[in-house]
């Protein structure tokens, strides 16, 4: 009887362990092909969220903030980003943003990246 209550519990760690590293908010196939999608930004995380900031001239630089990006149009004055709290976030010009942060975010493949089309 102890044998089948310690394989239980250990079958049970395992599939714990298991659904909570796989557990990521990537959703979909390929994140790197989303149009329309937030992210969970961390500065911790990669160079590009500290040089999103610099680009939109953010000061002081914030640790942890939400982006929501919108490139599903294929005119560049209809692609967007919003940067900051969901309620009031601030709106900004795809093309107000330098290309190497552009092509960063879009190839953004963390875990805090989330589809929302």
């Amino acid at each position: 009887m102890k044998k089948l209550s310690l394989f239980f519990f250990i079958f049970f760690l395992v599939i714990t362990s298991i659904d909570c590293t796989s557990s990521k908010k990537v959703k979909g196939s390929n994140p790197q092909k989303w149009t329309y999608f937030k992210i969970l930004a961390d500065a911790d995380d990669d160079p590009i969220f500290v040089r999103l900031q610099d680009d939109l001239g953010i000061d002081p630089k914030m640790e942890r903030y939400t982006i929501i990006v919108n490139v599903e149009s294929k005119d560049p004055g209809q692609q967007y980003l919003l940067f900051g709290d969901e309620d009031n976030p601030r709106r900004y010009s795809w093309t107000q943003i330098s290309e190497n942060v552009r092509t960063g975010l879009i190839n953004w493949t963390g875990g805090s990246k989330e589809n929302l089309k």
